[in-house]
């Protein structure tokens, strides 16, 4: 057993910060005594009741600075970390190598400048791990920012992120801040047993476009075939799509209709896919959101032909909706109408909103209220990485309600259009793949999980199918990974 003796402060959130930490991702148990005389510390303490954890010292102090501010600078660009951010060079453990450093988003040095030193029998350590944890998980400096840091889409982009301009968004420091803990908790209780984690890989794909025939008149296929080879350059697509000219009713010959492609690489990899679809009764004139029905004959065979094979089905809301609870309701109320009617009922639904247009934390209390079990939304347009800083799924909390939910976030690590397209990163195919090699090596590195987007409308060039075979059965592939290879 753990003791966390803590200051009587903001309960709500120490208590979800700690269960996320010390409870779900590190599996020990625990309990908080809060004391008033404790002022801007945490001290972690092993129950000396069992011999077998009892150490040569008392406990690990931290300070205590996020969940310690006054109320008047709580959700206040006063209560911001100051940049530029200090640098803690972590101890040498299995988990760290010689001379690697972390960022610290809160914490404290000692009177002789130090983040770590023993103090009495206590060690002292400088981070204020469950501030800074709280601080990503929550999203908190997307609450205290607000509009004034949004991109045309409504987003809060990653160039604004404190991840970002730190230059750590390529980090899981959540992760990297409990590793830290527990390598510091064994000093102190050699016996402690943790919660045992194996690295995952969850696909996902985002089905805005499943027929590029869909809501094209002949005229404007001809303009987008020109507009490919003239303009673009693109002979591949323009070969394409100039098939479906002339065949515009053969669905199988669609150069969007991926899928059963891409449910064959998965299973081939030991792997399942997510595909998750806008639920919406009419054609978007605005091209916004699809180009599809849900209740399209084509469609419901497409969504059959998942269930069948064992794949999930999730919910793709509309991009006007991520501030809309109503319009949410309803899309997923029609997404489980049409799906129960084809025979369909997931255990547990989720999925990710469309565009990634997501405001923290209204959005998450949206998808809770309609009773989603999961969001994977929680990453950036424009470049890769972790967001939420962490690569576990975890319990989401509402910084405005001060409210732990039931709805659990599924970080998104990279997508498709971030890697390739040159409005964000621009890479080529091999870049990205190298890009996703780094990404990937930091999840496994913490037993994580990688969360890959997917759209099954960008496969037309013959590079990017490529890449994404090369993703999955050489990089992704669970038997690959067994093998240290990659």
């Amino acid at each position: 057993m753990l003791i966390v003796h803590a200051p009587p402060t903001r309960s709500a959130e120490r208590e979800y910060i700690y269960r996320v930490l010390l409870g779900e991702f590190l599996g020990l148990d625990y309990r908080i005594v809060y004391e008033r005389e404790r002022k801007n510390e945490v001290l972690l303490v092993l129950d000396q009741g069992s011999p077998s954890l009892a150490g040569p010292h008392r406990g690990l102090r931290m300070p205590d600075v996020l969940l310690s501010i006054p109320q008047e600078r709580w959700l206040k660009p006063a209560s911001l970390p100051v940049l530029p951010l200090d640098r803690f060079v972590l101890p040498s453990g299995d988990f760290a190598a010689d001379g690697e450093e972390l960022p610290v988003i809160y914490g404290r040095k000692t009177a002789s400048g130090s983040y770590m030193e023993w103090q009495d029998d206590n060690l002292y350590l400088g981070l204020d791990v469950f501030g800074s944890s709280l601080f990503m998980l929550t999203r908190y400096e997307e609450v205290v920012q607000g509009e004034r840091k949004f991109d045309r889409h409504g987003r809060f982009p990653a160039r604004n992120s404190l991840a970002w301009r730190e230059s750590f968004l390529h980090l899981p420091v959540v992760n990297a801040y409990v590793e830290c803990l527990w390598e510091l908790l064994t000093r102190l209780g050699p016996g402690l047993v943790r919660k045992k984690r194996e690295p995952s890989v969850r696909l996902s794909h985002d089905v805005d476009f499943p027929f590029y025939v869909y809501g094209r008149s002949r005229i404007s296929m001809f303009r987008e075939v020109a507009m490919d080879l003239l303009r673009r350059k693109d002979a591949e697509a323009a070969r394409h799509k100039g098939t479906m000219l002339l065949h515009p009713d053969r669905l199988d010959q669609d150069p969007y209709n991926t899928f059963a492609w891409l449910m064959d690489l998965s299973e081939q990899a030991g792997l399942r896919s997510a595909f998750y679809f806008i639920a919406k009764d009419r054609y978007s004139p605005s091209g916004l959101d699809g180009n599809y029905k849900i209740d399209d004959p084509a469609v419901g065979q497409l969504l059959r032909d998942v269930h069948e094979r064992g794949h999930e089905i999730g919910l793709h809301p509309g991009y006007r909706t991520f501030l809309n609870p109503a319009l949410i309701r309803k899309q997923f109320e029609r997404l489980q109408e049409v799906a129960a009617a084809l025979g369909v009922h997931p255990r547990r639904w989720g999925g990710r909103q469309h565009y990634l247009r997501w405001r923290a934390p209204e959005t998450w209390q949206f998808w809770e209220d309609v009773g989603l079990d999961y969001d994977s939304t929680l990453g950036y347009a424009e470049h890769t990485g972790f967001r939420a800083g962490v690569c576990y799924e975890y319990p989401v909390f509402n910084l405005k309600t001060r409210r732990e939910l039931a709805l659990r976030e599924r970080p998104l690590i990279a997508m498709d259009q971030t890697l390739l397209h040159p409005e964000y990163m621009g890479l080529t195919p091999d870049q990205a793949y190298e890009a996703l090699c780094r990404l990937y090596r930091q999840c496994r590195r913490y037993n994580g999980e990688f969360t890959l987007l997917w759209h099954n409308s960008q496969l037309l060039k013959s590079s990017h199918r490529a890449l994404y075979r090369k993703l999955l059965l050489e990089l992704l592939k669970p038997d690959f990974a067994k093998e240290g290879k990659g």
